[in-house]
């Protein structure tokens, strides 16, 4: 298959195990990612064939310099002392006893083999951290432990996989040379990504200076920032491609808020081209994952040399083991760490070692590691136990998603210690947005003196949203008391028509009126009616064709016809008082109240004056964003967001 074949087929199912997930929420992406990619794989025997070099190209590169770009100092800067000692000490360790344990289980699997299938092992994954971590509530601080950790143990397990892999393939081993080694390659490749991403970005700041603001320029060269660093590093030096990487993400993320080659426009579509980056590399790599599991199982099957059920009980005692010495690891830093500062030996917290123990799921980037491992070594015979080493990390990886996904959510934490994902007890998205439109309402009453009836539809609007926030099933009743509204509009221009009151020249102009109105109202609650929108695209071509709304009679006269539609449908809906919530249906004519007063009173276009007015509240939505942030309500990452959502609201009304 060709390769665009393979990307497209690739990208296609990982849209559709998010659909899935939407549909089907309890289960997290990468499970669904790892079944379709095995369904795969049995159905149509899909493969795919990768050269390791590549692999860790393509994927390692850019998946570890999102990591350090992203890396949230201060937040975990309490933390950086059992962050680090968990992202260098535990690694190494769960190298060595758990190469020891494999070892000595798998009598076939050399010892360079096993440390190699160990250290892979050690890494947890920010991604598979955040998935698991929106599913079951966590402690502050083992939070930001297990993602700090996570954003950095990829280098030191990644470095003590490369050692092992290096004693099989070349069949030696010197410690004194590993130890060397292991220094220049880490000090070298962390030298190459500060002085890389350095020149990098003084580059980037001439050439910003110089007049090139070509925005997708300068993303396309922050993009191409890992490949070279990675392959600078890998190819030039010989050190370190992950610690260069690494490290040039977090001198990109500590320096590049300081260049003047960066502007809001850069920043915006930067971090939305990331997110699509990051969010195809590590639902592709789960998806190769779920494809290599049923050939690796069918590889072992078929050499004879294991049993398919022995084979799955080295992968579970292999999971248990990793779990075990990460519990016995905490409790025992925890300890340590306590009698150093305090000089006092605390109750050891068993609870809490096994919720940081579970937490710590593997996924994207130990999966792209064994993928890495070559199929023959330096004397041209197989690599011992290929085959058996990608089965074992494909089940420990599904194992370590399952049991966080089943287990954490069963453990009782305590609730004043419980916070949300990326989320330190600031306001809810709810509670944020709520605040934002009475504040919009506010600042609408206060200039409400230009159209108040037209203000007072926005002001509808708002209160709608409002208490779609606090009833859950608003929503639906605010849909199907605007579709009755609708029915009885279309009966009130059948009568009018009946009675020889709208021309046949007239009413595409007043349908679309209607409908067009109809649209934004339900856009404004977020939304959708597909018949709707369609029908409003012929009537908008056939305006434009013919003319119609150009006309200045038909305009006044539509105006009435407007207004007598709208009464029709006002007391229609009083009828609908007894059927839904009497707030909800008086929302709504209100709505028609109000628009019939803005037909009646306004000499100017109807849709200029209502743009300017929701405009208006969206600056004062801004302004409640930043009276957040000053209180610290709500962190800088949710204002962001928050902003960039009032931006592009704001560009449609002033495009429209």
């Amino acid at each position: 298959m060709e390769l665009i074949e393979i990307i497209l087929l690739l990208t296609i199912i990982l849209l559709s195990s998010n659909i899935i997930h939407h549909y089907v929420p309890v289960i997290p992406d990468s499970l669904i990612q790892v079944t379709l990619g095995c369904l795969l794989a049995v159905i149509f025997g899909f493969n795919i064939h990768l050269s390791s070099d590549w692999f860790l190209l393509l994927f390692i590169a850019p998946l570890l310099f999102n990591d350090g770009r992203r890396f949230p100092k201060d937040d975990l800067w309490e933390l950086r002392w059992p962050i680090f000692a968990n992202s260098i000490l535990l690694v190494f360790i769960t190298m060595i006893l758990g190469g020891l344990v494999i070892y000595k289980m798998i009598p076939s699997m050399p010892l360079p083999v096993a440390f190699a299938l160990a250290a892979i092992l050690s890494p947890t994954d920010p991604i598979a951290v955040e998935s698991i971590a929106k599913k079951a509530k966590l402690p502050k601080n083992i939070l930001h432990l297990v993602n700090g950790e996570s954003l950095i143990n990829d280098a030191s397990g990644l470095i003590g996989f490369k050692y092992a892999v290096a004693a099989t393939v070349y069949g030696s081993f010197s410690l004194k040379g590993a130890v060397t080694d292991f220094f220049y390659i880490s000090i070298v490749g962390g030298v190459i990504g500060i002085i890389t991403m350095l020149f990098i970005l003084f580059i980037r700041k001439f050439l910003y200076e110089k007049g090139l603001t070509n925005v997708p320029f300068n993303i396309v060269s922050q993009i191409a920032s890992p490949f070279l660093i990675y392959m600078l590093s890998e190819e030039v030096f010989h050190a370190s491609g992950v610690i260069a990487v690494v490290t040039a993400g977090i001198i990109y993320h500590l320096k590049a808020s300081k260049s003047n080659a960066s502007s809001a426009e850069l920043d915006i579509m930067s971090e939305h081209t990331w997110d699509v980056i990051i969010y195809l590399l590590n639902g592709i790599v789960f998806i190769i994952l779920g494809i290599e599991v049923p050939f690796a199982m069918g590889t072992v099957v078929k050499s004879m040399q294991f049993n398919t059920w022995i084979s799955i009980g080295y992968a579970i005692i292999t999971w248990l083991v990793l779990l075990i010495i990460r519990i016995a690891w905490i409790m025992i830093y925890e300890t340590f760490t306590t009698f150093i500062s305090e000089h006092r030996f605390a109750p050891i917290d068993i609870k809490t070692a096994v919720i940081a123990g579970l937490s710590g799921v593997r996924g994207a980037i130990t999966m792209a590691g064994v993928l890495s491992i070559p199929f023959v070594t330096n004397q041209g015979i197989p690599f011992p136990d290929r085959a058996l080493i990608l089965f074992i990390a494909s089940i420990v990886i599904i194992l370590s998603l399952l049991a966080a996904v089943i287990i954490l959510p069963l453990i009782p934490s305590d609730n004043n210690q419980v916070v949300e994902y990326n989320n330190n007890n600031y306001w809810n998205e709810g509670k944020t947005r709520i605040y934002m439109l009475n504040f919009a309402i506010d600042s609408i009453k206060k200039h409400s003196a230009e159209d108040k009836h037209i203000s007072n539809v926005i002001i509808d609007q708002y209160q709608m949203i409002i208490k779609q926030f606090s009833m859950t099933h608003i929503s639906k009743m605010e849909k199907d008391i605007r579709l009755a509204a609708i029915k009885y509009e279309k009966v009130a221009i059948k009568k009018l028509m009946a009675q020889g009151q709208i021309s046949k020249k007239m009413i595409n102009a007043v349908n679309y009126e209607i409908n067009h109105r109809e649209i934004k109202n339900l856009n404004q609650s977020n939304q959708s009616n597909a018949k709707l929108e369609l029908v409003s695209s012929y009537q908008t071509l056939k305006l434009w064709l013919f003319k119609q709304n150009n006309d200045e009679e038909i305009n006044k006269q539509m105006r009435k016809i407007l207004i007598k539609i709208n009464s029709y449908t006002i007391e229609n809906l009083k009828q609908l008082y007894n059927k839904y919530d009497e707030d909800v249906v008086e929302t709504i004519i209100d709505e028609y109240l109000n628009y019939n007063e803005a037909l009646k009173t306004s000499p100017i276009n109807y849709d200029a004056m209502y743009r300017k007015i929701r405009v208006r509240a969206l600056g004062a939505q801004r302004i409640a964003i930043q009276e957040l942030l000053n209180d610290e309500k709500i962190d800088w990452k949710t204002a962001s967001d928050l902003r960039q959502e009032i931006n592009y609201l704001e560009n449609l009304e002033l495009d429209s």
